[in-house]
């Protein structure tokens, strides 16, 4: 592979250029969209624009889930306070029904079509393979993504998905006592015994209800200038746009879609939108390949597994073929599994069965704040993503070239 070193400075320089606030619905996001659009026209090309509907409804659901949450927990610590425990036990069965619930809604958001209704836009630069143009032959595609907009919370830190796992440890943990003392309660075991486990429980519950509290007053706000999260990947995906321009590259079966998605940090909305509007194309391909870039910073991670109670594998040829490029170019590149996999771009591609690597960072603490600033990125962190695709990119196409030689 074949290093770029001077490109580190350019990427970094686009990445400081989209280091605004570009939250949905707000002139910043707009502002993405035109500089966007405008990069590319410079380059020569005529990106797709295609403006699609969204529903902020993910706020309601965070409201709602909260609001029932804090009634949940304080009715359970007055009915424990009171050794009210057979009503606690009932009570505990209908919160584990909500969480169930609120996984689903979560998981399917942008199905779900309440709330205020707003529209943004995809950004999309299409580039056939030699062989498509020859013969209109749907081979292969690579699909490469990264959102543009950006989001702030005015709680810090109460997004980042460490101390999320943190306070649903907490919360679990919180449950399983109140479900024990109820048990304990109802079979009147010795009073002390039960006292004991009373304590633990009124202290869970307290915690749990604090919890519910903070969720509910963290809103949204457009405060983030969201350069981690995520300028650095559009910095990338423009970046591999010129290179593959200015090196004249032909691909031989590889069509490459690069797509700058919107609102995704409020469900995913454009990455769905863009599935719904070309699932009966992309499904005329043979082989079909997503590489997401969900953010860089001081870090390249992949995510190797993703899910909210149990594990998607999301292991695959493609990520062994980046890997493989990472090891043999001495790119040091982190994996990672992720329990709160909700709201990421790549899900509507894994509801899909595609082939998925997703670059991200494992720096979050400073996420979703005014803290995600353009001195949080690392530019040769940039250019390493950068040329792991570009290579990654020639490598399947040759692949795939190899495949029908063999007549596979």
């Amino acid at each position: 592979m074949n290093s770029f070193e001077s490109e580190a400075a350019k990427i970094f320089e686009i990445a400081k250029e989209l280091s605004f606030p570009r939250m949905m619905g707000s002139k910043g996001e707009k502002d993405a969209q035109i500089y966007i659009f405008s990069k590319l026209k410079k380059m020569g090309f005529n990106p797709l624009v295609k403006d699609f509907k969204y529903h902020y409804n993910l706020v309601f659901v965070e409201k709602g889930t909260s609001i029932c949450s804090l009634i949940f927990f304080s009715i359970q610590f007055l009915l424990i306070l009171f050794n009210s425990f057979l009503i606690t036990l009932i009570i505990s069965f209908l919160i584990l029904i909500l969480a169930a619930f609120t996984t689903i809604i979560l998981n399917n958001i942008h199905k779900y079509k309440f709330g205020k209704q707003f529209s943004s836009k995809n950004i999309i630069y299409e580039k056939n393979s030699e062989k498509h143009r020859e013969f209109n032959a749907k081979i292969g595609l690579i699909i490469i993504n990264a959102n543009y907009d950006s989001i702030g919370r005015k709680i810090p830190g109460f997004i980042n998905s460490k101390l999320q796992k943190d306070l649903l440890i907490i919360t679990g943990f919180s449950y399983i006592i109140t479900v024990l003392t109820s048990f304990i309660g109802i079979l009147k075991l010795h009073q002390n015994f039960v006292l004991i486990f009373k304590i633990f429980t009124l202290i869970g519950l307290l915690v749990s209800s604090i919890n519910s509290i903070i969720y509910f007053l963290n809103n949204t706000e457009n405060s983030s200038n969201g350069a981690v999260d995520n300028a650095s990947g559009c910095a990338v995906l423009l970046n591999l746009i010129q290179r593959i321009h200015d090196g004249k590259i032909d691909l031989n079966w590889m069509d490459l879609q690069f797509l700058f998605s919107g609102a995704k940090e409020m469900g995913t909305w454009g990455t769905n939108s863009y599935i719904n509007d070309n699932l009966e194309n992309i499904s005329q391909y043979k082989d079909v390949f997503i590489i997401d870039i969900d953010k860089i910073g001081t870090n390249i991670v992949i995510i190797e597994n993703c899910g909210t109670f149990r594990y998607k594998k999301t292991k695959n040829p493609l990520q062994k073929t980046i890997e493989h490029l990472a090891f043999r170019e001495k790119i040091q590149v982190k994996k990672i599994n992720t329990n709160l996999c909700i709201n990421r771009s790549f899900l509507p591609f894994i509801h899909e069965g595609f082939e998925i690597c997703s670059f991200t960072s494992s720096d979050e603490t400073y996420l979703y704040t005014s803290e995600d600033n353009f001195d949080k990125i690392d530019q040769n962190k940039l250019r390493d993503v950068s040329e792991l695709i570009y290579n990654a990119i020639l490598s399947l196409d040759h692949k795939i070239g190899d495949k029908i030689d063999s007549g596979e």
